[in-house]
This record gives structure tokens, C-alpha cells and sequence, in this order.
């Protein structure tokens, strides 16, 4: 008799137990990107220096971005969490505030 016949069969749990797909790491991450690319988005809606800026023109270039090809990707990740990409961007885009009332305006050179 073959000794593998005669050992006990082990089963771990997490080979009998199936993993819920919402822990499963990836998501977890592309919910994390998600979130923080709206809270870019929101936070730094009307930059007040370089850097606010470049982070929310950052935030919004990937939002727009139409690529599928990175796994990471906008249109990819809502696609995982099974979200509608065009309806979360105009939600996002239609919250975004104009302008800052209390930011001066340029003055008109007198020439």
C-alpha cells in the first residue's frame, strides 16, 4: 500500500471556506486607490499653490484617463468593484467647486 493512502487527508480552512470577494487584497487596494483619488479630487478642487495642484491635476488626468490596459487604471478598477466609471467621474466632476469666492481676481492692466 502506498504511505499517501494511509495519511489523513488535511484540509485547511481557508481551502474549505471560501474567501468573501469583498476582502479579497486587490479590492481592497483598488477601493483604497479609488478613495483617495476622490479625496484629491475634492480636497484640492481650487489649489491655492503648486503642489495642490499638481496632486488634484494628477487625480483628475487618472480619472479621465480611458485606458484599460493597467490593472490599476480608472475604467479597470471600477469595472472590479463594479462600478459605472462614467457616472462616478460626473459625480465627482459635478461637485467640484468653480471658483473660490475670496480668491482676489486678476486686476485689468491699465495700459
Amino acid at each position: 500500500m502506498p504511505l499517501s493512502i494511509m495519511q489523513p487527508h488535511v484540509i485547511l480552512p481557508s481551502q474549505y471556506f471560501k474567501r468573501s470577494e469583498s476582502f479579497v487584497p486587490e479590492r481592497r487596494l483598488m477601493t483604497a486607490i479609488l478613495d483617495d483619488a476622490v479625496r484629491c479630487i475634492e480636497r484640492y478642487g481650487c489649489p491655492t499653490d503648486a503642489r495642490e495642484r499638481r496632486i488634484f491635476f494628477a487625480a483628475k488626468r487618472w480619472l479621465m484617463a480611458s485606458e484599460t490596459h493597467w490593472p490599476y487604471s480608472f475604467e479597470r478598477i471600477c469595472a472590479v468593484l463594479d462600478l459605472d466609471a462614467n457616472a462616478v467621474r460626473a459625480r465627482l466632476l459635478s461637485r467640484q467647486p468653480r471658483a473660490r469666492a475670496s480668491a482676489p481676481r486678476p486686476r485689468a492692466s491699465a495700459a
